[in-house]
């Protein structure tokens, strides 16, 4: 048998000499095959596809063990010009086209390693044969295509050269549901005209669709992998994207005497029609849900589902379309997001957003901010006023630090933690303001399955110690299941199931989502 074209064998890959992206990762790609790599945020996708073309070093990021083959030829110290002269070219995620430069410019620039002039005319002509609407655009700047139309010009410019292997970073990304239809189809045809194709996928449904096989990376290992077929089937697969396998966890009550109460009781929120468009993009339409005070209340669905967009109008970044979002008997949509956090509303973010260089005390203390009395002249002269009103906010945080696990690194700076340790941080920041809402944006992403359960066991304490509610996006199955007592499901912005865990999971609806038709 002829070797594979691509060949990656337990690969490891460290960023900065220390932080840990991918152990131990094998993975094979035939001459005319679609594999596809699925797995969620931090999972390693995009640290695999630079290892491999041998981008890594931009990025502060190094091999450290294993190789990479192409076309049975070790890469290691080839640099990327290199490897994509030797037909194996990448497509980044974000499009990340020249936006002033017009279509054929894009595309020129792509084949501009091409000397046969021949040649090159006959990859655009393959290029505006998969992509019609960029033939009738060529002189169109592509900063004014849609979204769509540029993963489409960043897919052609890389098919300028003929590659062997395309390497494409989640190219679904942000398109609607008709858009990443084409896309699917469109990486299909690319296969079958003779290009392999190492895909990176979020979204399992397209992944497993258009793949001939794949694999499921998790925290940078693999923990799957097969038949694109029999993954879409496998339990692996299913409780990795549904938590199918795990047990639902009976969470605890809120006392009527929380250990340490928030400033006030946790209010109904009620989001009713809510509907958010940017230019002529539906994000939200007409969602809708109830989250009872005290409960833990998961928001879940595909990459672009439009969760995110959910919380960050929960929390007064967005504004709403239509449809109105109510905090008890408060309007929060009526309102900037300080007065948001004024009525008890505290987050998270899906990216660690810390002062790195600060030490776990002083991001601790931001969180207490909007609870500070002292204005600038009294906090300049040190009063006895203001110095045993910082002493109640430092016992405060440390409080919280001893809660979230993290007491003995408050005097630690926190570019020196590790990465479970900063979400624990950006944790106790949002408890820092004494909410009785807390909204949580991807608490485990990156993390591994034992660092999850550890957080999934802090996120019940402090439902329970502090008597709050907690609103949840999470991509990570198996913790939401075992954690919420209420899942709204979303995709393409609308909302699609509303339950249980143990209801959301049997739904079809639900699965056809997260896998596709197949597997409902």
């Amino acid at each position: 048998m002829s070797p594979p074209l691509l060949s990656v064998e337990h690969l490891d890959v460290v960023y900065d000499g220390t932080i840990s992206a991918l152990s131990d990762v094998s993975l094979t790609v035939d001459e005319g095959q679609v594999v596809a790599v699925l797995g969620s945020n931090g999972a390693g996708k995009t640290s695999l596809l630079r290892a491999v073309s041998r981008a890594l070093g931009s990025y502060g990021g190094a091999v450290t063990g294993g190789t990479v083959r192409f076309a049975g030829a070790d890469l290691a110290g080839l640099d990327t010009a290199a490897v994509v002269a030797r037909g194996l070219v990448q497509v980044p995620e974000g499009r990340r086209v020249f936006r002033d430069l017009t279509v054929e410019e894009n595309l020129r620039a792509g084949g501009y390693t091409v000397r046969d002039a021949r040649a090159r005319a006959q990859a655009r002509d393959r290029v505006f044969d998969l992509f019609p609407i960029l033939a009738e655009r060529r002189d169109q700047p592509g900063g004014l295509l849609s979204g769509g139309q540029q993963q489409m010009l960043a897919m052609g410019r890389a098919l300028m050269v003929s590659p062997r292997l395309l390497l494409l970073d989640e190219p679904s990304l942000g398109l609607a549901p008709l858009l990443v239809d084409q896309i699917g189809e469109i990486i299909t045809e690319i296969n079958r005209q003779g290009t392999a194709v190492l895909l990176i996928e979020q979204n399992a449904v397209m992944g497993l669709r258009v793949a001939d096989a794949a694999s499921v990376l998790e925290v940078g290992r693999v923990t799957a992998a097969g038949s694109a077929a029999e993954l879409a089937a496998s339990d692996e697969v299913q409780e990795r994207y549904l938590g199918v396998a795990v047990p639902v966890v009976a969470t605890e009550p809120v006392l009527d005497q929380p250990a340490i109460p928030t400033a006030e009781p946790p209010q109904r929120l009620r989001v009713e029609g809510l509907t958010v468009r940017f230019g002529g993009i539906t994000a939200l339409s007409e969602v809708s849900f109830t989250v009872e005070p005290g409960t833990v209340h998961a928001l879940i669905g595909p990459n672009g589902a439009g969760k995110s967009t959910l919380v960050n109008v929960l929390g007064g970044a967005y504004r709403a379309t239509e449809g109105t979002v109510h905090y008890g008997d408060e309007e929060l949509t009526a309102l900037p997001a300080h007065r948001v956090a004024g009525l008890g509303v505290a987050r998270t973010f899906q990216n660690i957003s810390l002062a790195l260089e600060d030490t776990v005390e002083d991001n601790l203390l931001v969180g207490r901010h909007r609870l500070m009395r002292a204005g600038v002249v009294s906090g300049a002269w040190r009063t006895p006023r203001v110095r045993r009103e910082e002493r109640e906010h430092r016992e405060t945080v440390a409080g919280i630090a001893e809660l979230l696990g993290i007491g003995h690194l408050l005097r630690t700076p926190v570019h020196t933690l590790a990465y479970g340790d900063r979400k624990r941080v950006e944790m106790g920041r949002a408890l820092a303001a004494r909410p009785s809402l807390l909204l949580l944006d991807e608490p485990v992403a990156g993390m591994t399955h034992g660092e999850s359960q550890d957080m999934a066991d802090t996120i019940r304490q402090v439902r329970r110690d502090l008597g709050l509610s907690i609103v949840l996006v999470e991509h990570d199955m198996p913790f939401v299941m075992g954690l919420a007592e209420q899942v709204t499901v979303l995709d393409f912005g609308k909302k699609i199931a509303e339950g249980t865990p143990a209801q959301v999971q049997r739904d079809p609806e639900v699965v056809r989502a997260y896998l596709g038709a197949a597997a409902a």
